[in-house]
């Protein structure tokens, strides 16, 4: 192997060290059945995103990069690429302090794992590795907003949340190749310097948005692995990326200004412990009106013939006409419209590929409904909090919603704080079965049944080329 004329230090190789260090034994129960349930969950949203409006074009391209069922694994770019895509496609994946990273760690870890035959425990070890650590730059770069005072509002200028995958599948990458602390530097030195630049503020500024979002996530998969594979063949970067002043935490920095915040917690608090899985597929903000739609529904029994009127009350971050658009145009621009999610819910649309069907939204019907859909500011001060992933499970975020309902027998009012799995919270935390029925509602019977039977003996499994082979017989 290449010599390191360039080896790290500081803060990055203590990150290093901790990451190429973790071990299965050392990493509590619930941690690991939480790296099953967004295993679980990454593969589902992957699979059904194949029925989409972008599913071809995605698995084609994939192919090109070279995704071609190799027996020997070594189309690994290609396929890291296609999963973590396609399981962002529909933004029906997790989330995680404002950000998604869940996606390419697991495409990463899955598309290593085939490539080097690994055992189940050693697969679920690289997923707890590349999640953590991203949790830990999502921490030290903090939210895309102006913070004052513990105070959050209007998003900055430049953003983007494309370093928090592509440094979660470089550290997954790196965890299953087995590279040394000062190899796995390196990893995040190379997959750092070919990450994508932070374009969030110029997308988002879009009405129509394109197919493609704010970030890749099978380009910052395959940016991760890259990093990885590269350190192991012996290419070299700057292996102190995250130290310092000049360090990638300061370049991409939101807007809290605390750059050694990546550091905290190390080793003692577990991100997917804190992890959001979703029910729908929008964008987080909108999971929060609809929450609060989907408790009134329940509560009242209502239908969508009985409305004539639906005010949804929103947060200053999601009151932008993005979000607020009656009638987007587009695949992508119907994951970030409230309106077109109330029409969906009321119309009981089921989650996934149908409720973001093009030509469903174009229907005379769909466009009438969300044309009585209006979006107004809530009653609670502009500003929220901004939420600490390890806050108490029952700190008040503050990023609160409302929907009111006017129907033939009255007008119905409900708010919502925390949404449907926001595994922070006690009260909406969800279990296996949850991650199972979600899981089944997205794949095919057989398919599912095959890929949870290899799932539930994960542990037991020496090698875990069956189960991968099986994820990709349902993306084909």
């Amino acid at each position: 192997m290449t010599k390191m004329n360039h080896v790290a230090t500081g803060e990055t190789l203590t990150l290093a060290s901790h990451f190429a260090g973790l071990e299965w034994e050392a990493i509590p129960v619930d941690v690991r059945q939480e790296a099953k349930h967004l295993l679980l969950d990454t593969m589902g949203c992957a699979i059904s995103a194949t029925d989409t409006e972008s599913g071809p074009l995605v698995r084609q391209l994939a192919v090109d990069m070279g995704a071609r069922s190799l027996p020997d694994g070594s189309d690994f770019l290609g396929r890291a690429y296609e999963i973590g895509r396609l399981a962002n496609v529909m933004d029906l994946d997790e989330y995680y302090a404002y950000c998604h990273f869940g996606a390419a760690t697991v495409a990463s870890a899955l598309a290593m794992a085939r490539w080097r035959r690994v055992s189940g425990k050693e697969l679920l070890t690289a997923i707890v590795a590349g999640f953590e650590f991203g949790g830990q730059i999502a921490l030290g770069i903090g939210p895309e907003f102006k913070v004052k005072d513990g105070k959050a509002s209007g998003r900055l200028d430049v953003w983007g949340v494309v370093a928090q995958p592509v440094l979660a599948g470089a550290a997954a990458a790196a965890r299953l190749l087995r590279l040394t602390p000062q190899q796995t530097s390196q990893a995040y030195g190379l997959a750092a310097s070919n990450m994508p630049i932070p374009i969030g503020g110029k997308w988002s500024s879009e009405l129509d948005l394109p197919n493609t979002k704010y970030g890749d996530m099978g380009w910052c998969a395959m940016s991760g692995v890259f990093g990885a594979v590269s350190a192991m063949r012996g290419s070299t970067a700057v292996p102190t990326i995250l130290d310092g002043e000049k360090g990638l935490i300061r370049i991409v920095q939101g807007g809290d200004n605390n750059s050694r915040r990546f550091l905290a917690h190390l080793g003692n608090r577990w991100h997917l412990r804190g992890i959001c899985y979703k029910r729908w597929p929008v964008c987080g903000w909108i999971q929060y009106p609809l929450a609060a739609l989907d408790a009134l529904v329940a509560k009242h029994g209502i239908t969508v013939d009985e409305v004539s009127d639906v005010v949804v009350e929103v947060v200053e971050g999601a009151a932008i006409p993005r979000f607020t658009n009656p009638q987007p145009q587009g695949f992508v621009s119907l994951q970030f419209s409230i309106p077109h999610a109330v029409a969906m819910r009321l119309m009981q649309v089921r989650s996934g590929p149908k409720w973001l069907s093009v030509e469903l939204a174009e229907s005379a019907s769909v466009k009438a409904l969300r044309d009585r859909v209006r979006v107004e500011a809530h009653t609670v001060p502009q500003s929220y909090t901004y939420a600490d992933p390890f806050a108490v499970p029952d700190e008040p975020q503050g990023i609160y919603s409302a929907v009111r309902v006017t129907t033939n027998k009255g007008t119905f009012r409900e708010e919502s704080s925390h949404i449907w799995g926001h595994n922070y919270h006690p009260q909406v935390r969800m279990d296996y079965a949850h991650m199972e029925e979600k899981f089944r509602s997205l794949v095919a019977p057989d398919a599912a049944n095959r890929i949870m039977s290899l799932l539930g003996q994960i542990e037991q499994l020496d090698d875990t080329s069956g189960l991968v082979d099986a994820f990709y017989a349902a993306l084909a």
